[in-house]
């Protein structure tokens, strides 16, 4: 009689243990997003459990120097210090080139510590489903 019983309850038991299983998973998804602080979180859960050393950080980007257009009739003269006319201004304000102010293009880029084995296309697949549909260029580094 107990074994039939146990036939019988076999399959509800596992069943339970597939949608908690299911459950549990789909909770976690739901409750990290594309913040900063999730992603890594996500990234460190996965490949760094116990250190945890994985970081998102900001690109780089310069602020531009605004420089006046002729139409708006607010002159700013742009001299070489090696000149006899220009003046040494108190607070100058540099001026960057496209690159510089452009940097790498990146939006974010994703620090992975030298000691951990990670796969790159699970990587890549982890941050394409927790990142923000517009911060879609990133780079991983090895630090």
């Amino acid at each position: 009689m107990m074994h039939w019983l146990r036939c019988l309850v076999t399959p509800v038991r596992e069943l339970y243990y597939k949608f908690t299983q299911n459950r549990n998973a789909n909770i976690y998804t739901l409750t990290h997003n594309g913040q900063v602080v999730f992603l890594q979180a996500v990234l460190n859960d996965v490949f760094d459990p116990v250190n945890r050393g994985i970081q998102v950080v900001d690109d780089v980007i310069f602020d531009p120097q605004y420089v006046f257009l002729p139409s708006e009739l607010h002159p700013l003269y742009l001299g070489k210090i090696g000149e006899p006319v220009t003046v040494a201004y108190a607070n100058p304000s540099w001026l960057y080139t496209r690159t510089e102010v452009n940097y790498s293009g990146y939006h974010f880029i994703v620090k992975v510590p030298v000691a951990v084995v990670w796969d790159t296309d699970r990587m890549n697949a982890l941050i394409d489903k927790y990142r923000l549909p517009s911060r879609n260029r990133y780079n991983v580094v090895t630090y």
